[in-house]
């Protein structure tokens, strides 16, 4: 797997390639800036597999760099894995919104990177047999001839929502918040009523339409508040909420059906999509 490490401080550029090598993962360019990694970027014969971004540095800070690099389009999914002895909850917030995939805190602890790049190889690894999949199995063929690539119970990839992440990277938001003492936040778990009928109909591409419409509309109404949130499969939803106050699952639910209703989503033949 080869890795990027960004940093400004030259001890941990001096560490990472040790932890890293004695994980298994030899193959590391450091650099000490997010401009020089954006040039390391640009002058990669092979793409880069894994980046590991400090998120404290002069300038462009991590969390800018994580999003400059997720409108790369060959980044797009790559794993990000954020370096900082920061346990604020803006920082976490701020550095999973814009695509950070993990997190890890300084001092480094050699087992738990370790065990953060592995995670992050098995990601790389799940993605290029994904890829070969479709470039093989599915080549030629319309989605309608395709029928379904995506199960219900599948960790869908659901793109351009505020404050929606994957849920690999939802677990991981977890652990840090959990580490930082955060007690003050809420749980909530919205699910789709009848998402089996919904995919028995659908094709994938509609399938995707439908969770996007629930994701967007579930962001619409919790946007005042701190959230994040993750498609956890089955036509659920999960979100950790800052919100001070409980939310009432009784509003929140009709807040979100209004948004929904308020869409007049459609299948792709112009029947209503009811959701």
């Amino acid at each position: 797997m080869k890795i990027l490490a960004v940093d400004d401080d030259d001890f941990i550029l001096e560490l990472i390639p040790m932890i890293s090598a004695k994980a298994g993962y030899p193959d590391v360019t450091v650099v000490q800036s997010a401009q020089l990694a954006l040039d390391a970027l640009e002058s990669a014969q092979d793409a880069f597999e894994c980046f590991l971004f400090d998120i404290h540095m002069p300038g462009m800070d991590g969390i800018e760099l994580c999003e400059r690099v997720r409108a790369i389009p060959a980044y797009r999914k790559t794993p990000i894995i954020m370096l900082t002895a920061m346990t604020e909850r803006d920082y976490i917030d701020r550095a999973f919104k814009a695509g950070a995939t993990d997190y890890a805190t300084k001092p480094f602890d050699i087992t738990e990177l370790g065990a953060r790049l592995r995670m992050a190889e098995e990601l790389v690894i799940a993605r290029q047999q994904a890829a070969a999949h479709d470039s093989t199995g599915n080549a030629g063929r319309s989605a309608l001839d395709r029928g379904h690539t995506l199960d219900p119970s599948d960790d869908v990839q659901i793109e351009g929502i505020k404050g929606l992440i994957d849920y690999k990277s939802f677990k991981a938001y977890l652990t840090q918040l959990s580490r930082a003492g955060l007690e003050s936040s809420q749980v909530l778990a919205i699910k789709i009523d009848g998402i089996e009928a919904i995919h028995a109909r659908a094709s994938s591409e509609e399938f995707l339409y439908a969770l996007t419409e629930v994701a967007d509309a579930i962001s619409e109404v919790l946007k005042t508040s701190q959230h994040i949130i993750a498609y956890a499969g089955s036509g659920t939803f999960v979100v950790i909420s800052g919100k001070t106050g409980p939310e009432t699952s009784s509003g929140t639910e009709t807040a979100i059906q209004y948004q929904l209703d308020d869409k007049n989503s459609e299948y792709d033949n112009g029947d209503p999509l009811d959701i």
